[in-house]
């Protein structure tokens, strides 16, 4: 993995020198880190509190992410992600600019969570906030650490996994089971299926007429249970 820096943020080098073993120091035409990987570049615009503040009231914020949106490449490297990465503690900023009256900080929370939200559903960029320098490098190690195993690019877990039933779970209970494995059909709708049509054949064999006369079981669920069964 590389990292180019752009030059204004040589006074951040120190906590992130030791890991990454390749860094370069250069004037970056957007953003402040590239992180370069083997499938692309990730770019990460870094604000403090203060900067950020300013760059939405300026208006200079959302020129700087339309131009990260508008660049397909820095350094000959193709961007395939963007991040914007806000570094500081919010509460100590509003204290600072004297905001502790309850209608000044919801006049400040406000601005920054429609910005917040201007940022990830209009400019299509994910936000990280990290409070300390810490923080920072704790994000910077984890950056490269995923992205050099491809874990940022991976698809999600299937959501229908379920534990194997216990080779001694008595019948009744393992047709519950089974039942209950149906997409919108839990152990309490299993139970109702089973109590009136008594074994699974006789679940599946039913028409969908028939599955509506069991409780809690509409028309929808039961013209999925059909169509689970017999397309």
């Amino acid at each position: 993995m590389k990292l180019l820096v752009d030059h204004r943020e040589r006074n951040m080098l120190k906590l992130i020198e030791d890991i990454c073993e390749d860094i370069v120091v250069m004037q970056l035409p957007v953003g402040d880190y590239l992180l370069i990987s083997e499938s692309g570049g990730i770019i990460v615009e870094r604000k403090t509190i203060n900067d950020l503040m300013t760059s939405i009231r300026s208006n200079r914020l959302w020129d700087q992410l339309l131009r990260m949106m508008k660049t397909e490449k820095v350094a000959e490297y193709s961007l395939k992600r963007r991040i914007l990465l806000i570094h500081g503690n919010f509460k100590k900023y509003f204290e600072s600019i004297n905001s502790e009256h309850d209608d000044n900080l919801i006049v400040s929370w406000s601005q920054l969570m429609g910005a917040y939200m201007e940022v990830i559903y209009v400019y299509n960029t994910p936000i990280i906030h990290v409070e300390s320098d810490i923080a920072f490098k704790a994000f910077m190690k984890i950056l490269i650490k995923r992205e050099s195993a491809g874990k940022n690019d991976k698809l999600p877990s299937a959501k229908w996994y379920r534990k194997p039933a216990k080779a001694d779970l008595p019948v009744k209970d393992r047709k519950k089971y089974i039942l209950s494995s149906l997409p919108y059909i839990g152990n309490q709708l299993a139970s109702n299926l089973l109590a009136h049509f008594r074994t699974i054949s006789d679940v599946a064999c039913a028409q969908v007429e028939d599955l509506q006369q069991v409780p809690k079981i509409g028309k929808k669920r039961a013209e999925l249970i059909y169509k689970m069964f017999h397309l």
